[in-house]
């Protein structure tokens, strides 16, 4: 198994969360990681940033 590259950018992935249905409470990472902390912040500032916010997980239809 490969682990995942050391570039990989958790705010980046949290800014785009909402736009591909998932829900703030969707978040891949553990409790307490830095990953958890920057995806969380990502997600939080595209929505601040106008995006619609996802309620319950995963959104059926992203982007609709």
């Amino acid at each position: 198994m490969q682990t995942p590259p050391d570039d990989l950018d958790a705010r980046a992935l949290g800014e785009a969360a909402p736009a591909k249905g998932l829900a703030r409470e969707a978040c891949p990472y553990a409790e307490g990681t830095q990953a958890r902390t920057l995806w969380l912040s990502g997600y939080d500032a595209a929505v601040a940033a106008g995006a619609v916010p996802v309620t319950g997980g995963i959104q059926r239809e992203p982007g609709r």
